[in-house]
């Protein structure tokens, strides 16, 4: 079934319009016609049904048929990701997308390769929340990850601070925690919320991985095999995913 976006502030009614780009998208792209049932969700956790009533290529009327509000996941999660190349960076938000991540961070880290200048920022966060609102419709999530500003590792501890629940890290160094007995834990113990930081390609700097523990995230190991980023994220996010699913 085709999926469209629908802002909050339109569903108190049976009938709402799509915005514009949404409606170009659901007419000139997937070829929706008068008469047809697509999804429709909101991006905070509301998914619905709707049967198109007018359709035209920048406008797109609706009644809605069915509302359904869908529990926020637990725990909830926020990927701490290290800026790595435009691709891969696309890929990776929007597989966290897909996987029910609530948050991401971009951050700015020592060892990057990519360095985002402060004119390029908005353009960046947009498209991010772009690739993430497109990834939660095609998988049916109905809850729309925010993407942070990009900052460096010492503000998104910060943040960190002012939270609660627990964080962690990949590491191959001494004292690194096997992922799933710190995910087991956390859920015994019903951590409400887990911030999983990964670095760039080069790995955190010796500065970072110190700030890092100093600041109380758990260094954790995946296995004896070195993930590429991509891969760490992944591998990450979903291990989250089963630890609670199970």
């Amino acid at each position: 079934m085709i999926r469209c976006f629908l802002p909050p502030a339109l569903w108190a009614r049976d009938e709402a319009e799509l915005d514009e780009a949404e409606a170009k998208h659901a007419v000139g792209v997937l070829r929706a016609q008068v008469g047809d049932r697509i999804g429709i969700l909101d991006g905070a956790g509301r998914t619905g049904e709707a049967e198109i009533v007018a359709a035209h290529k920048k406008r797109v009327a609706l009644r809605i048929v069915a509302r359904t509000t869908v529990a926020p996941f637990a725990p909830r999660r926020i990927l701490a990701q290290a800026l790595v190349r435009e691709q891969k960076m696309d890929w990776l938000i929007q597989k966290a997308a897909e996987l029910g991540v609530h948050e991401i961070w971009p951050l700015q880290t020592d060892q990057a390769v990519v360095r985002i200048r402060p004119e390029e920022a908005d353009k960046k966060a947009a498209r991010w929340q772009a690739i993430a609102l497109a990834a939660c419709k095609q998988s049916g999530n109905p809850w729309l990850p925010r993407i942070a500003p990009v900052r460096k590792l010492p503000a998104a501890l910060a943040a960190l601070q002012a939270s609660e629940g627990a964080a962690c890290f990949g590491a191959l160094q001494d004292g690194a925690v096997p992922l799933p007995e710190y995910f087991g834990r956390l859920r015994r113990e019903h951590c409400p919320q887990v911030v999983a930081f990964i670095g760039p390609e080069g790995d955190f700097s010796a500065g970072e991985t110190a700030a890092l523990r100093a600041a109380g995230v758990q260094p954790v190991t995946f296995g004896p095999i070195v993930f590429r980023v991509e891969t760490a994220a992944l591998f990450i996010l979903s291990a989250l995913q089963y630890a609670w699913l199970t």
